[in-house]
């Protein structure tokens, strides 16, 4: 399991419901489509959220990535992201 998180910070909360259809309408389900296992978005603030996208592998997940490089460009230019990612070394459950 590989786990990407973004954090983006709009300039105003009319960019960030902008970037949050985008997401909703057009990233998510085709990077779905294209083999991420599961995508959630969670509201930090009213110009915040952050993204936590989960893959069977790295190399899915860069593969995913080079789907939307373009995209990312484009939505950076007008906020701030910041990018975490790596694989899941443990995980708890509940019983």
């Amino acid at each position: 399991m590989y786990c990407r998180v973004v954090h983006v910070k709009a300039v105003s909360g009319i960019q960030l419901k902008m970037i949050t259809s985008y997401i909703s309408s057009t990233m998510m389900p085709r990077n779905l489509a294209a083999g991420q296992i599961s995508g959630e978005v969670y509201e930090k603030s009213p110009t915040e959220i952050f993204t936590v996208s989960k893959f069977s592998d790295e190399e899915t997940a860069n593969k995913i990535m080079g789907l939307m490089k373009d995209e990312i460009r484009e939505i950076a230019k007008g906020c701030k992201m910041s990018l975490l990612e790596g694989p899941r070394i443990i995980q708890g459950k509940s019983s």
